[in-house]
């Protein structure tokens, strides 16, 4: 199989760390909707993704990838096929980031967090047969956007709910362990970086996530989190810092700024920060908050 280089994504990664100073925070965003984009006048297009990257000042480009493209993602979030992301090699001035869900991310999204979690247990055998299809299709999938040119692959896999893991950690380790060590293996022989989205609380998944070697972590909630641990532990670039709190409403706390500001100073002083909300862009009233935001971090930095 051939694969497009991509020996300039380090390159371009170290440059869009480095090259800034706290005023000038990188940013990008996993997901934007398709309200968000209406909001700002635009069709959910490809092209249009990049537009809204120029709009926002944003230094990162993610498009969610799947085999059938689909419209009406939950949140209102769009999928794209590998095809696309050919499209978007035109502009390397921003980073490409094609998003993939993981094995267990995508039978939830297929059968419901519930019936997947009660299967386990209850029809084992079933269930795994499901994991190790849908880790065929989620290989495919990486595979085929690594063909593309991409610059880093973000996996995105809800392992974890509001307080814990949703299954115990050593049962993670016995399934998803055999596909994220050959994800990550895959991705880094492509001359890609690759990162990892896990929504809730990570605490007990650390030593799993740590040893399968991401480099980073994205669009985690921080508030869930024990920082320092996460840091010590796991380490690399964070792709995080707007929680959703911040954008739902229309006067956030200055107890939550402050917050955010110091975040935001602690990583981009350590060159490891991309700046991203932990939640998405899914709503047309997030506009005028995001872009507070922003101008927020730039008058306090």
């Amino acid at each position: 199989m051939q694969k497009i280089p991509t020996q300039d994504a380090a390159f371009r990664l170290k440059s869009l760390l480095e090259n800034r100073g706290t005023h000038e925070v990188p940013r990008g965003e996993l997901w934007i909707g398709s309200a968000f984009l209406a909001r700002a006048g635009l069709d959910d297009t490809l092209d249009n993704h990049f537009q809204i990257a120029t709009l926002l000042g944003q230094d990162m480009v993610c498009l969610p990838v799947l085999e059938r493209p689909e419209r009406n993602a939950p949140m209102g979030y769009r999928y794209f096929e590998p095809s696309d992301l050919s499209r978007g090699l035109r502009d390397r001035t921003r980073l490409l980031v094609a998003i993939i869900d993981g094995p267990f991310q995508r039978m939830v999204n297929q059968r419901g967090l519930m019936q997947v979690l009660m299967s386990w247990t209850e029809d084992r055998d079933s269930t795994m047969t499901a994991y190790a299809n849908e880790q065929k299709i989620a290989m495919d999938l990486i595979d085929r956007c690594l063909e593309k040119g991409v610059d880093a692959i973000i996996l995105a896999d809800d392992l974890a709910g509001e307080k814990a893991a949703f299954i115990n950690p050593l049962e993670l380790d016995n399934v998803c362990t055999p596909f994220y060590s050959r994800a990550v293996s895959l991705i880094r022989a492509a001359g890609c970086f690759v990162f990892l989205h896990c929504c809730g609380n990570l605490g007990q998944l650390v030593p799993l996530i740590k040893s399968w070697d991401f480099d980073g972590l994205a669009a985690i909630q921080i508030g869930k989190n024990e920082l320092d641990l996460l840091d010590k532990e796991i380490g690399g670039v964070m792709i995080a810092g707007i929680e959703a709190p911040l954008l739902e409403t229309a006067a956030p706390a200055l107890e939550e700024l402050e917050t955010l500001q110091r975040f935001v100073a602690r990583f981009t002083n350590q060159g490891r920060l991309i700046l991203s909300s932990s939640c998405g862009l899914y709503r047309s009233d997030f506009w005028g908050r995001f872009q507070g935001i922003y101008e927020s971090l730039n008058r306090n930095l």
